[in-house]
């Protein structure tokens, strides 16, 4: 199934919403024979559907005239045929199983088509329907937003615990949709696998599988679990209805009472994308007896899959080992950001010790972009408020998202202009994904295209716009 990026449904559409025949004018005035002259929406637009859904509401059309009277002329069978698109983001009819649907206008002049099911193509597009009196057009969108696409390990991917000890931290994913943004409510089945020896674990209650719902963070995260009496290796998958690949963590019962590796502060630590953090990772190692263990060699790993947020040992690797000193301390070599913001782990291992972990993040560069959304090459009559709100996407010079960064949007002082309610500048912090979206703009009095800048420092991008006169 192919899916695209996911997308909000533009206010613009609103202006195509569902309009039904004009109110009758009274009978006294009307004609004895009055037959249609024009086809007129009556329902169905503009609407949003998932890919492969169904459309919630029906394409619904009328015969109508245009002196508002009521049609008296012989209507029944009148045909109306409905077109979606052959290609691209569109859908199918259920009577036709295409992208065309004719039916017949009942007694009254109405027609209603057959239910439309939107195909695997994320995108906006019109149907068109067409008769023998005019044509009308339904606005409509296919969306990817909401449907399970990727899981992620939010949790550790490797941990142990000594055999018949609960583990230290519950299973942890994220899913998310085609374009990375959170799923919540999806169902996430966590099971575990025994390895050869027998080892495996149970959630708290005693199942060896839960489902959990994501939260909405697109986060699901396991009860926690404890190791069942038999030391060794073994793995719990975590997976996702319509994702093909579960994502597996590595588990551990050790036996024994166990040494301990601990991570020593700062075990949380944040770098601008492309430089080296401020310190090197260090652990210490004990024994059963909380006493120092020299000579044992820690592994020192770096997460991240390829395309994230990571980051590499001065060797280019994303693994270095190091020695325990007298004290029962490794520390690992120099490490740097790599050029994709966002958070990443690095897990510290000794051979029979559970793991110690550290938290890190790598921020965005500063300002290196500004890209302009939605809203450019708009028009609306003087006085009237453009459809779509004005929109950028800000990012450093990796194409790492910026959040927080402060946008001036900045309207024509004089001539063919706008305003921001009754501000002609207004100043927007980006969100999350990096985007600033500006407050509704009205066409001034004066018809005419113009520009209106949204720049941050000395990248800004433009909007062209246009006021069109009245009538």
């Amino acid at each position: 199934m192919k899916r695209a990026a996911l997308f909000v449904l533009p206010s613009v559409l609103a202006c195509a919403a569902a309009v039904g025949p004009a109110a009758a004018r009274t009978t006294a005035s009307c004609p004895d024979l009055n037959a249609p002259n024009e086809l007129v929406l009556v329902g169905g637009t503009p609407q949003t559907a998932q890919l492969d859904t169904p459309f919630a509401q029906p394409f619904a059309v009328a015969l109508a005239n245009t002196n508002s009277c009521p049609v008296t002329s012989q209507t029944a069978g009148t045909a109306i045929t409905f077109i979606a698109p052959s290609s691209g983001a569109s859908g199918t009819f259920a009577s036709s199983g295409s992208s065309t649907a004719t039916v017949g206008a009942d007694a009254t002049g109405s027609a209603s088509a057959p239910q439309f099911t939107a195909n695997g193509i994320s995108g906006y597009y019109a149907v068109v329907a067409t008769s023998a009196y005019g044509t009308v057009t339904f606005a409509l969108a296919n969306t990817a937003g909401g449907l399970p696409f990727t899981i992620t390990p939010t949790a550790p991917a490797s941990s142990s615990a000594v055999a018949g000890a609960r583990y230290a931290e519950p299973l942890s994913v994220t899913v998310r949709d085609a374009n990375g943004n959170p799923v919540g409510g999806a169902a996430v089945t966590f099971a575990f696998v025994p390895g050869g020896s027998g080892a495996s674990a149970s959630f708290d209650g005693g199942a060896p599988q839960v489902t959990v719902r994501a939260d909405a963070s697109g986060v699901a995260t396991s009860p926690r679990f404890s190791a069942n009496d038999i030391p060794g290796r073994f793995f719990a998958a975590a997976s996702v209805d319509g994702i093909v690949e579960p994502i597996e963590f590595s588990l551990d019962n050790l036996p024994g009472k166990s040494s301990t590796l601990d991570g020593l502060l700062p075990v949380k630590q944040t770098a601008v994308v492309g430089t080296s953090f401020a310190r090197r990772l260090a652990v210490r190692l004990r024994d059963g007896n909380g006493r120092p263990v020299p000579g044992a060699t820690v592994t020192f790993s770096i997460g991240g899959a390829a395309g994230s947020a990571s980051a590499s040992f001065a060797d280019g690797g994303a693994q270095a080992t190091a020695t325990t000193d007298a004290r029962g301390v490794a520390r690992s070599p120099r490490f740097a950001a790599n050029t994709v913001a966002g958070a990443f782990s690095v897990t510290a291992t000794a051979p029979g010790v559970q793991s110690a972990l550290f938290a890190f993040r790598n921020r965005p560069a500063a300002v290196s972009s500004v890209a302009a959304g939605a809203g450019s090459g708009e028009s609306t009559a003087v006085g009237a408020r453009f459809p779509i709100r004005i929109a950028v996407t800000v990012t450093d010079r990796y194409g790492n998202l910026v959040r927080g960064a402060t946008v001036t949007f900045t309207a024509p002082r004089g001539g063919a202009t706008g305003r921001f309610g009754r501000r002609r500048i207004v100043r927007v912090r980006t969100d999350a994904d990096g985007v600033a979206v500006a407050p509704a703009f009205v066409a001034g009095g004066e018809p005419g295209g113009y520009v209106v800048r949204a720049g941050v420092g000395r990248h800004a991008a433009a909007f062209a716009l246009f006021n069109e006169p009245r009538g």
